[in-house]
């Protein structure tokens, strides 16, 4: 069995066994008549101890799908996901945190080999050890196996914070200082790879580095965010076939922010670097706003985005305009479907969202897809080119139209409905792909 993340295997030592070991004792030697009185006094001080810097935290999650078309990808029409966490946390102060967690994910009735995404039986989850406090002035780390989220988070995130049961964390370290004109995150580490047959651990030579920064008094009521992400892999190969080494760095800002019932954002950003030998050069574009009809009743919002990166012309020219989308999300930020990834991709979306009851929201929108450069591919959510037609004359993909809805039940329970659909364009059926796509899904989500 594979070894763990080094960063990883003390910490979860020390999240079991540092409640009993600084739980003090006292120096001197109780009176053998005061022996019974001093042991009992001992155990209630140990209880009240642990009561106090120790908590037990769990989830179930469950989600049942039932896609149909010809993205499917296993021969059962209907199938099961499920996620089981247990984890522990101990704080013995108020700026010091260690924390362990165990996962088991894993598909029912999925008639198919199960991606890693979803299939990822019992391992280390996530195990790290923080001081200071992570909201509010100062400075705060977290060292260990962790999940988190960058900025908008299509660059660098935890896929936890969208649908993948058996979702990507970091072995990183994280540190970041705030005060009241600004906060600056850093960032150095691995994605960790899922490992089915052994521990999860990163994949050598794949590494990540950020430094992202928020400005909240350059513009009034918004947020201007620059940073820098860069990714260095080891055994990629270039267009004309040559293995090197790949070093992407992404360069961009991010403006977000709100005026009364209106919100916007705006990203631009560019990636270049190398890639084998092959020069990289690359784009990226997010933008978007919405407007908050009205806070009373259904409290209706509208909202439209558009999400652009650059592909590749297949020449041999040692020159990679493929965009990385690194270690984003993009499930279901780029479709509910799943099979649509930010990369060689424009994506223009309007919809609504509202509540018709206080624990009861919806979110209703359709989409328009094209390939950003048709000599490049269509990529799903993990990053896999899935139809690839180089002698295609259209570039539009097609349509899709979604629908998702949450029930909140409780704080800890909570249900989500939902469908999303592919339209074939002109692409897709050019490339025999040429029936639509369903994906109807029920989840259910359970934390202690």
């Amino acid at each position: 069995m594979k070894r763990c993340f080094p960063l990883v295997a003390p910490i979860a030592v020390a999240a079991l066994f540092s409640p009993l070991v600084l739980w003090g004792q006292d120096p001197k030697a109780p009176e053998k008549s005061d022996q019974t009185q001093n042991d009992q006094n001992k155990d209630s001080g140990l209880a009240d101890y642990l009561l106090r810097t120790v908590k037990l935290t769990g989830s179930i999650r469950e989600r049942w799908e039932g896609p149909e078309g010809p993205f499917t990808v296993t021969p059962s029409d209907s199938y099961v996901y499920s996620q089981i966490r247990l984890g522990i946390i101990y704080q013995p102060a108020s700026w010091l945190n260690v924390f362990v967690e165990a996962q088991d994910a894993r598909g029912l009735f999925y008639q198919a080999p199960q991606p890693n995404s979803f299939y990822n039986p019992l391992d280390l989850h996530l195990a790290w050890v923080s001081f200071g406090k992570q909201e509010g002035p100062g400075l705060f780390v977290k060292v260990g196996r962790q999940d988190m989220v960058i900025g908008s988070g299509h660059l660098l995130a935890a896929t936890d914070y969208w649908w993948t049961y058996a979702a990507r964390n970091f072995d990183v370290v994280y540190g970041s200082y705030t005060n009241k004109y600004f906060k600056s995150e850093l960032v150095a580490g691995s994605a960790v790879l899922v490992n089915t047959a052994g521990f999860d651990e990163h994949r050598p030579g794949d590494h990540v580095y950020a430094e992202y920064n928020s400005f909240g008094h350059i513009v009034p009521g918004a947020s201007v965010e620059p940073y820098l992400i860069v990714r260095t892999l080891d055994g990629v190969k270039s267009k004309e076939g040559q293995v090197g080494n790949m070093d992407t760095l992404a360069v961009g800002v991010r403006l977000v922010g709100k005026i009364r019932g209106f919100d916007y954002n705006f990203e631009p950003l560019h990636q270049f670097g190398s890639y084998s030998n092959d020069t990289l050069r690359a784009a990226g574009l997010l933008t978007g706003a919405g407007w908050l009809v009205s806070s009373k009743g259904w409290k209706p919002r509208i909202y439209t985005d558009y999400e652009y990166a650059s592909g590749d012309d297949a020449k041999k020219n040692y020159t990679r305009e493929t965009f990385d989308n690194m270690f984003g999300f993009n499930w279901p930020m780029n479709s509910v479907t799943g099979q649509f990834a930010w990369k060689n991709l424009k994506d223009l979306r309007a919809g609504v969202e509202f509540a018709p009851f206080k624990k009861l929201k919806f979110k209703v929108d359709g989409r328009e897809y094209w390939l950003a450069n048709i000599h490049d591919g269509l990529y799903n959510a993990l990053g896999t080119r899935t139809v690839f037609n180089p002698d295609a004359k259209s570039a539009h993909i097609g349509e899709s139209i979604e629908m998702m809805a949450t029930a909140t039940v409780t704080k800890s329970t909570s249900f989500g409905f939902g469908v999303g659909t592919i339209f074939p364009g002109e692409y897709l059926k050019e490339s025999k792909k040429d029936q639509a796509y369903i994906y109807p899904y029920i989840s259910f989500t359970q934390t202690f």
